[in-house]
């Protein structure tokens, strides 16, 4: 059983600690662990926030990466937790399929999808709790349960956006979406003030995708471009290609010029500006999955250009009616203490959940903010503007929330006392878990 106690553990970079990092090669091992008492399970440790860091144990899930059965007639897959979203893509592309929601990133586990209830640019049904049909799990008296949406329903609800607080996720089988063509129809339109943003959403039922990248807001104005998208209905006989991406690691031109242009609070303005005015007119109206859905992998460790430091993300939910009004605050913070968020990315939401998921109404704000000396000042203003405006947020890319945004809720209370019902002794725990009291 391999042990490591010094890498990278989390993506963004922002929370420090020096854990045992234990790498277990099969089930006899795995259950040899479930002796320690506290200790958290990792994926790919992907996540942008803490809710994979355990402070004194990370067990990695990185050697169970097994795909278990794929069935090319119903589009059907099985894959070890540890398994890797882009070996899964590199099996059903080719076949004919697709996974039904992927997040921003190819890189991520399959346990690591199932545990943070992963959404991404559907307009619909727009989580991975959707296409699950069965989990195995082994929980902390080193039993393997296997559930499913009808069978021990407690187990599987409280683990889908459970953050690896009920046990370890063996493996996951989910349905797939069957398509014609590795390729995207895509349109990106421009918005210059919120009447033309709400317009140009008005129209998102013409596609299966949107996100909206944000330039500037403020003042009662936003501008930016709305990225539409579905698949190419490829009606010909020829065979599908096989989905190729490129692993490509920043070079030292890029990382000076990304480090000058996204970490200056002037320069990212200007970077942005010319980005949306080039955009708009210079795109490709047929992509390839990996430029539509993985933009971010581009660079396969774009994240060193924050530093040291890190950076953090948050991700919150604002009704409809309070957006405008949000985003004002935003900006003025923002413009105020001279803060910026290297990229915006808002998302029109409508999801039902329960416990801690991402659900809710409204709109999806997500920022990449850099850490430096305004770091706290920050955390606080956000925090402040999540308990006014009772905002749900996304725990799964979080690091900053504290207790006071959630302990008064229902979900945070059932939540804890489905936890107490599944695993007592409370073996799994995260930094996350024990900031916000669980």
């Amino acid at each position: 059983m391999k042990s490591q106690s010094n890498f990278s553990l989390n993506w963004s970079g922002n929370t420090k600690a020096t854990p045992r990092i234990i790498y277990p090669k099969n089930l006899e091992e795995l259950k040899k662990i479930m002796s320690e008492k506290n200790f958290i399970i990792a994926g790919n440790q992907r996540s942008f926030g803490d809710n994979s860091i355990n402070t004194n144990l990370i067990v990695s899930m990185k050697n169970f990466k097994q795909i278990l059965n794929f069935d090319k007639s119903k589009g059907i897959i099985e894959a070890q937790g540890g398994v890797l979203l882009k070996d899964v893509l590199g099996l059903i592309v080719e076949a004919g399929w697709f996974v039904p929601v992927t997040p921003g990133s190819k890189y991520v586990s399959i346990g690591g999808m199932v545990a943070n209830n992963v959404h991404g640019k559907n307009i619909s049904n727009n989580q991975i709790k959707h296409h699950i049909l069965e989990l195995k799990i082994l929980n902390e008296n080193n039993e393997i349960v296997t559930c499913t949406p009808t069978q021990k329903k407690n187990y599987f609800e409280s683990t889908i956006g459970g953050f690896g607080l009920t046990g370890c996720i063996l493996s996951a089988k989910f349905r797939l979406k069957k398509i014609n063509s590795i390729f995207m129809n895509q349109e990106i339109l421009e918005f210059t003030s919120y009447n033309s943003f709400f317009s140009l959403l008005a129209k998102s039922n013409l596609y299966e995708y949107n996100v909206n990248w944000i330039e500037s807001f403020g003042n009662g104005s936003i501008k930016g471009l709305c990225y539409f998208g579905k698949h190419e209905n490829n009606n010909n006989s020829d065979p599908l290609q096989k989905f190729n991406f490129k692993e490509k690691e920043i070079d030292f031109f890029n990382y000076f010029i990304l480090k000058i242009f996204t970490q200056n609070y002037y320069l990212i303005k200007l970077t942005k500006f010319i980005f949306r005015k080039f955009k708009k007119i210079f795109y490709k109206k047929v992509s390839g999955f990996d430029e539509f859905f993985y933009p971010q992998d581009y660079f396969i460790n774009w994240n060193k250009i924050y530093g040291k430091k890190g950076f953090f993300q948050a991700q919150f939910l604002v009704k409809e009616n309070n957006f405008k009004d949000i985003m004002n605050k935003i900006a003025k913070f923002f413009k105020d203490e001279k803060i910026f968020s290297t990229f915006i990315i808002i998302k029109k939401f409508d999801e039902k959940g329960k416990y801690l998921n991402f659900y809710g109404q409204g709109f999806s704000i997500s920022m990449d903010i850099p850490i430096n000396s305004n770091f706290e000042k920050t955390k606080n203003f956000l925090n402040s503007i999540f308990q006014e405006y009772d905002i749900k947020v996304n725990f799964s890319k979080d690091s900053i929330a504290n207790k006071d945004v959630i302990k008064n809720k229902e979900e945070y209370s059932e939540f804890v006392k489905e936890l107490n019902l599944i695993s007592p002794e409370r073996k799994f725990n995260s930094i996350f878990s024990k900031r916000l009291e669980m």
